[in-house]
């Protein structure tokens, strides 16, 4: 009698090892032979679940992306002064970003791929998406705090939220270089407090 696989954890057990590869290689420099050998596959099985490298790391991306959003959820409905959230929202990242750490490495290259103008099918939209995701769980934030008064009400809030978001690529990029000595959570609360500062300062 044939095994019976589960398709859905075979494909889930290859990305991950892929993930590791690809971090590893770089994703235009891995092969699917690579990818075959790390999991301790052939290539034709890799292929019969997957027919890419681009499609291992689209399944694998939507699984951490739906896994991240709960995580941030969760986090985040347990605090309720605006402020706070931010700063969870940020160390919440944080440790996600951890736990990822080669897809983040990956998502790095892929990132200056696009810079470079260099062909990266649905990734430059997938990237677009995080981004604008995560552009707008900051607004949601933002507004709340401007409703309870901790921001002036003349803000641009989707100004603020763009950059913040976007300042956060940065924060993660120069903690995962130093970790030892990168102190994320003073660097947030220092930050946030600033922010907060400048924000009275327009209310006064």
């Amino acid at each position: 009698m044939p095994k019976i696989v589960n398709r859905e954890k075979k494909r889930s057990e290859i990305a991950q090892k892929a993930i590791e590869v690809l971090a590893k290689r770089g994703f235009k420099a891995t092969t699917i032979q690579e990818i075959a050998n790390a999991a301790g596959l052939g290539k034709g099985t890799i292929y019969h679940y997957f027919k890419t490298k681009e499609e291992i790391l689209r399944a694998v991306s939507e699984q951490m992306f739906r896994e991240a959003e709960r995580s941030l959820g969760a986090a985040l409905l347990r605090i309720n002064e605006p402020m706070d959230k931010l700063a969870a929202l940020i160390e919440e990242s944080l440790h996600i970003t951890e736990d990822l750490e080669h897809l983040f490495i990956i998502y790095s290259e892929l990132w200056l791929m696009t810079v470079r103008g260099e062909h990266t099918g649905d990734f430059t939209n997938m990237l677009k998406r995080m981004q604008n995701d995560m552009k707008n769980l900051v607004a949601g934030m933002i507004n709340e705090g401007k409703n309870q008064g901790f921001w002036p009400n003349g803000i641009d809030i989707d100004a603020l939220a763009s950059y913040l978001a976007s300042s956060f690529d940065g924060v993660f990029a120069h903690y995962m270089i130093d970790k030892e000595n990168f102190e994320i959570k003073r660097v947030t609360k220092e930050f946030i407090k600033f922010l907060l500062k400048q924000s009275a300062s327009k209310n006064d």
